[in-house]
């Protein structure tokens, strides 16, 4: 049985008895993936109307970063298409483009960042008709204020509703 790779992170998980001696090269490439994946920020310098964020199994790729920035100059409105469209992701996606950036996976609903918003989105992964959903816009505050003594110790916390 060859490797098989996870399904929305790609990490390669080889067979038993798979890669003998040479499985370091496979793991060392996983732990970059799994550092990519819960912490990684990558920019997108946008140009044109359209690009596409893909995770790809087995190597680093844009797609497998928790934190996209996006950059440049689109033409206009910016599709941002994520792939595969059965993988599921959350990303923290900042535009800081001048235009509007919609994220798309599937023919289910899209998010559209306006120039200059900050959004946490989830792609479903459900394949052809996937969506993405905009998180943000179900938080129930819209900013958290904890208040802090002079040794560091939380003394208040506030929440204002928008």
């Amino acid at each position: 049985m060859p490797s098989a790779y996870t399904s929305n992170t790609g990490i390669e998980k080889p067979a038993t008895g798979e890669q003998s001696g040479t499985w370091g090269d496979t793991t060392n490439t996983n732990f970059d993936i799994i550092d990519t994946a819960l912490n990684g920020v990558v920019t997108l310098s946008l140009s044109g109307s359209s690009s596409t964020l893909t995770t790809t199994d087995g190597t680093v790729t844009d797609g497998m970063n928790k934190v996209i920035v996006c950059s440049g100059s689109p033409s206009g409105t910016h599709t941002i298409t994520v792939a595969p469209n059965g993988a599921e992701k959350i990303y923290f996606v900042t535009n800081s483009t001048g235009q509007s950036v919609v994220f798309s996976q599937g023919t289910g609903g899209n998010v559209t960042l306006a120039a200059g918003e900050s959004r946490i989105i989830h792609c479903d992964g459900a394949g052809s008709g996937a969506a993405v959903t905009d998180f943000s816009s179900t938080m129930a505050a819209s900013t958290t204020f904890i208040s802090n003594t002079a040794d560091g110790n939380a003394t208040a916390l506030a929440i204002a509703l928008g």
